[in-house]
């Protein structure tokens, strides 16, 4: 029987919310956008890309407040299946990959249209803001597994 202390799921669902905080404010769209002086080309596909990634952040908050709920429902068992929290997991994000992609694409489609200079400034803000991201989620990563040591 596994027994996860409730500090550590309590703690665990914090982190997954400051995560979602902070994924909601990357990569900084406002800021990176004055930046650059874009023409009215390039601003409207920096809008196409810009909605697509908040179409994906969107999706996976939706999947982690899910998460987060299947969670609490596994952990309230007497015995609870940790293979069953990453199968929901893998679906979870299985879900919200082709949003990723689609992201993906109309950024690319941004950066072809910019002057190396601009090119330059916005893929390094952008690089930035997505390490930040993923610190934050290997964080989370950590402390789930050690609540389910």
């Amino acid at each position: 029987m596994l027994r996860v202390p409730a500090f550590l799921a309590a703690a665990a669902a914090l982190l997954l919310a400051s995560a979602l905080a902070h994924a909601s404010s990357l990569p900084g769209f406002d800021e990176l956008g004055r930046s650059l002086r874009l023409n009215s080309l390039q601003k409207a596909q920096f809008d196409v890309a810009v909605a697509a990634t908040q179409r994906a952040l969107v999706s996976v908050g939706l999947g982690a407040l899910e998460l987060k709920d299947r969670i609490a429902e596994e952990l309230a068992k007497p015995s609870p299946d940790v293979n069953e929290l990453a199968r929901a997991q893998a679906q979870i994000i299985e879900r919200s990959r082709p949003l990723f992609r689609d992201a993906h694409r109309e950024w690319e489609r941004f950066f072809a249209m910019l002057d190396r200079e601009q090119e330059r400034r916005a893929r390094a803000l952008v690089g930035e803001k997505l390490e930040e991201l993923e610190r934050l989620g290997d964080r989370l990563r950590g402390l789930l597994g050690r609540a389910f040591r």
